[in-house]
C-alpha cells in the first residue's frame, strides 16, 4: 500500500515551505524526521493515494535517536492502555504504515505496553538439566561463624544502598512527573504559549474553543506563538477583517478553513471567489451563503431597474420569492415609464403633469423597497 504525507503545520524549515496541498512521499517524510533538530516538531496526517487520511498526530524530535517509528509505536501503545483502541486495531494501523523492516520492530515488556501476542519459549530442559548436575557435583563452602557475620553485614549493606538509591531515583522521577502540568491545567491559567509549544496537536483545539468564547486576547497570544496563521484567522473573522482572512496563507488547508475563506470573498462583494472555492469543497453552508449573496444581488439590480440581469441570475437559482419580485419589479417598472412621459408631457395640464411627477416619485421609492424586507 503507497501511503503519502499531508503536512498541517511545522517548524522544520523545509516542511514550511511545503506547498499546500501537495502531498509527501512517505519515504521523503521518514527521512526528514530523521534529520530533524531536537525540539523540531510536525503535525501531519497519513493518507492512502486517492484515498481518505487514516492516521492523524504530531511528531516532536525529543532527541537524536528518537524517531517516527517510535513515537508512533509509543502514542499507539498508550491508547491501547488507556482502552481507547484495542491492540488488534492499533496492530492493524501500525502494519498500514510502511516502515522498514517494521515486523522486526520490538516491543520491552517492561517499558511498554505491548500490543503484540507475546510468544512463548520453549524451555531448554536438557540445558537446566545439566547445570542441575553441576550444582550437585559443587562441594559446599564451609564458613566460619565470624565470617558468615561479616558476611551478612555485607550483603544487608549493600541491599540498603539499592534499596536507598531505588527511593531517591523513584522520587525524583514522582517529583519530576508531577510538576509536568497538564494541557487542562494549562488551559485554565490561560497559558496559551506554553501550549503552543508543548501540545502543538492541542492548538486548533483551543483555537475553536477560543474563537467559540470570542477571546480575542487568548486568540492574539496564540497568534504571536505559533508558526501557522490559524489563529490569526479565526482573530479576522472576530473583528470582520474581512481582506485579512483572504490574504493569509500558512493555513490547514481543510475543507472547514476553505469555507471561512469563501465567507470572507462574500462579504467583500466576490461571489465568483467564493464559488471557485466552493466547487470543490461543495460546503453546505458556504453554498447556502452564496445563494443568499447572489439573490441579494439580484434584489439590488432589480432597485437599479436591470431587471434583464436579475432574471439571468435567477434563471440558475429559481428561487420562488425572487420571481415574484421580479414581476413587481417590471409593474413598476412599466408605471414608472408611463409617469416619466406623462410628467414631461406638454399636451397635458399643468395639474396632470405634477401628479404624473408625484406619482413617478412614489413608485421609484416603492421600487427601492424591493427585497428590503427580506434582506
Amino acid at each position: 500500500m503507497t501511503v503519502e504525507v499531508e503536512i498541517l503545520s511545522s517548524n522544520v524549515e523545509v516542511l514550511e515551505k511545503q506547498p499546500p496541498l501537495e502531498l509527501l512521499p512517505f519515504a521523503d517524510f521518514i527521512e526528514i524526521t530523521r534529520c530533524m533538530y531536537v525540539k523540531e516538531a510536525v503535525t501531519f496526517q497519513l493518507l492512502e493515494v486517492d484515498g481518505d487520511p487514516f492516521y492523524r498526530g504530531s511528531f516532536e524530535k525529543l532527541n537524536d535517536e528518537w524517531t517516527l517509528e517510535k513515537d508512533i509505536q509509543k502514542k499507539l501503545n498508550q491508547l491501547v492502555k488507556k482502552k481507547k483502541m484495542t491492540a488488534e486495531q492499533a496492530e492493524g494501523l501500525l502494519y498500514k504504515i510502511p516502515f522498514k523492516n517494521l515486523q522486526e520492530a520490538s516491543f520491552s515488556n517492561e517499558k511498554k505496553t505491548r500490543f503484540f501476542k507475546k510468544e512463548k519459549k520453549p524451555k531448554n530442559t536438557q540445558k537446566v538439566g545439566r547445570l542441575k548436575r553441576k550444582i550437585h557435583d559443587i562441594s559446599p563452602i564451609k564458613l566460619s561463624q565470624k565470617q558468615l557475620r561479616i558476611l551478612g553485614v555485607f550483603v544487608i549493606g549493600i541491599l540498603l544502598i539499592v534499596i536507598g538509591w531505588k527511593f531517591m531515583a523513584g522520587s525524583q522521577s514522582t517529583a519530576k512527573t508531577s510538576s509536568e502540568p497538564t494541557y487542562q491545567q494549562l488551559v485554565n491559567k490561560e497559558k496559551y504559549a506554553e501550549i503552543v509549544k508543548k501540545y502543538p496537536e492541542k492548538e486548533p483545539e483551543l483555537i475553536e474553543e477560543l474563537f467559540q468564547k470570542e477571546d480575542k486576547a487568548g486568540l492574539k497570544k496564540i497568534a504571536e506563538h505559533s508558526n501557522t496563521q490559524l489563529a490569526q484567522l479565526y482573530l479576522a473573522f472576530l473583528e470582520k477583517d474581512w481582506q485579512k482572512v483572504t490574504e493569509l496563507s500558512k493555513l490547514p488547508q481543510d475543507s472547514d478553513v476553505q469555507a471561512m475563506v469563501g465567507y470572507a470573498f462574500l462579504e467583500q462583494g466576490k461571489i465568483e471567489e467564493a464559488k471557485l472555492i466552493n466547487k470543490e469543497i461543495q460546503n453546505d453552508t458556504l453554498t447556502k451563503q452564496i445563494k443568499s449573496k447572489e439573490i441579494e444581488q439580484a434584489y439590488k439590480l432589480l432597485r437599479e431597474r436591470k431587471i434583464s440581469e436579475a432574471e439571468r441570475i435567477n434563471e440558475r437559482l429559481k428561487d420562488n420569492g425572487l420571481s415574484e419580485a421580479i414581476k413587481v419589479a417590471k409593474s413598476i417598472h412599466n408605471l414608472l415609464e408611463k409617469y416619466a412621459k406623462d410628467k414631461e408631457n406638454k399636451e397635458l395640464s399643468e395639474n396632470e403633469r405634477k401628479e404624473a411627477a408625484d406619482n413617478y416619485q412614489l413608485w421609484l421609492k416603492n421600487l427601492e423597497q424591493i427585497g428590503k424586507s427580506v434582506h
